[in-house]
Parts: C-alpha cells; structure tokens; sequence
C-alpha cells in the first residue's frame, strides 16, 4: 500500500514539475514575439515619419542609409530595429518614389 502510495506521489510530484517547465517555456516563447514582432510593430507611425525626415533632410542618399541601418541590426540579431529599420526604410523609399515622381 505505502509503495503504490510513494508512486502516485512521486507521479504528482513529475507532473507538476513537468507541468511548472512546460508553462516557463511557454512565457519565454511568447515574451520573445511580443518584444520582437509585436512590441515594433506598434511603434507609433508619427515617430516613423519623423525618423524617415530626419534622414531624408540629413544625408545625399537616405534611401543607402536607412538600408544600411537595418544591415546593422541585422548583423546584431536585434529582431526589434529590424523591424523598427525596415519600416523606417519603407517610408523613406516611398517618399523619395513619390518625389521622384512629381519631378518628372
């Protein structure tokens, strides 16, 4: 009896502790999308544009230096900039598309 009783506890006390693990891992998971996709994402798009002005005003080729800023966080495996970067690069070569446009 005391042995099938140190089992079923000895069960419970696995279970738990698998259980414990499993629910860790899980919330590390979705903590990691939420700082690296979900949490860019969300990046106001006032703060994009203003980002995108900034360079477009400040260098000769602000579509080179947005890119080459998201190379950057490429290369530090930041999910975050990358996101952040490429949406910036996305409104900087839409602008200057759209400027190109008027001037021809």
């Amino acid at each position: 009896m005391s042995n099938a009783l140190l089992l079923d506890a000895a069960c419970w006390v696995l279970l738990i502790f698998c259980g414990s693990v499993a629910l860790i891992f899980a919330g590390l998971i979705l903590w990691a999308v939420w700082m690296n996709i979900i949490r860019p994402a969300l990046t106001p798009a006032a703060v994009i544009d203003r980002l995108a002005d900034d360079i477009i005003a400040s260098y000769p080729d602000p579509e080179q230096e947005a890119q080459a800023r998201l190379e950057r966080a490429r290369s530090g495996s930041d999910g975050a900039e990358q996101v952040y970067w490429y949406r910036v690069r996305r409104v900087v070569r839409r602008r200057l598309h759209k400027s190109a446009g008027r001037r021809c």
